[in-house]
């Protein structure tokens, strides 16, 4: 079996396509949809495109998921962020959505275990194992790596979440991050994953990023934080700037803990 795989689309409709064309003619037998799906310009409408995709795709849930549904129920809260700023973006997102799509986002499971051809059993979740929030870095230590995905049985993980590809050996375990389809740092085109035939492969999608743009904010520009959210998409912010981002972001979870 060969695995797409696309990670933290973001309700950016215009990328989802542009990688659901490449994806089509590669011909895998399922897509992993591995969270962070929907908060974004387009946010029902991505989940409508998805939903097309039938039989065909696999969802696993992603923290955005959790809290889009969380906006969805009126008990948005994320403890020690700026929740105001969090609860306008989310809140605006929920309330686009059909009590079908928060229903379906509501139901998705953590992880999910395939068995892809050449590479045996592959485990997918959208952070680590232990939490779909958890930033793991291309250079975090290898402390970290083992006590992120302790007790899980694959050897071989996809993850997403940090919206920047790569594939690292680390604590026994081969990680792969498939990168983010609709909002990326460090490079410009959609980043996915083909897993199978016989090995992983990073893949990314140029589309015209500045015609995207037009498109989302065209379709959002009462969504508070919209500009910041489509200048990314014209112009990705650079790979050392959001490393150090996440790195402080990883330092202050630590010392709270």
């Amino acid at each position: 079996m060969r695995v797409a795989v696309l990670s933290d689309i973001h309700g950016n409709l215009p990328a989802l396509d542009a990688v659901l064309a490449d994806v089509y003619q590669e011909g895998p037998d399922l897509i992993v949809l591995n969270g962070d799906l929907a908060d974004g310009p387009m946010p029902a409408q991505t989940l409508d495109r998805l939903a097309q995709l039938g039989d065909r795709a696999i969802w696993v849930r992603g923290h955005s998921d959790r809290r889009l549904v969380d906006a969805f129920d009126g008990n948005f809260m994320i403890p020690g962020l700026d929740t105001d700023t969090a609860a306008d973006w989310f809140g605006w997102c929920a309330a686009r959505l059909h009590p079908w799509h928060r229903d379906l986002l509501a139901n998705l499971p953590p992880a999910v275990t395939l068995n892809v051809d050449g590479l045996g059993p592959v485990a997918f979740c959208h952070a680590t194992a232990r939490d779909d929030g958890e930033y793991i870095l291309v250079d975090s230590p290898v402390s970290h790596y083992k006590s992120a995905f302790a007790g899980l049985p694959a050897v071989t993980v996809v993850v997403g979440h940090t919206h920047m590809p790569f594939d690292r050996l680390a604590a026994g375990r081969r990680i792969v991050n498939a990168g983010s389809v609709g909002l990326q740092y460090g490079h410009q085109g959609a980043s996915w994953a083909m897993l199978g035939g016989p090995d992983i492969t990073l893949r990314r999608t140029r589309y015209d990023a500045a015609a995207a743009a037009a498109i989302l904010l065209a379709a959002a520009r009462d969504l508070p934080g919209v500009e910041g959210f489509t200048g990314n998409v014209r112009d990705p912010a650079p790979g050392d700037e959001a490393l150090q981002a996440f790195t402080q972001i990883i330092r202050l979870q630590a010392r709270k803990q």
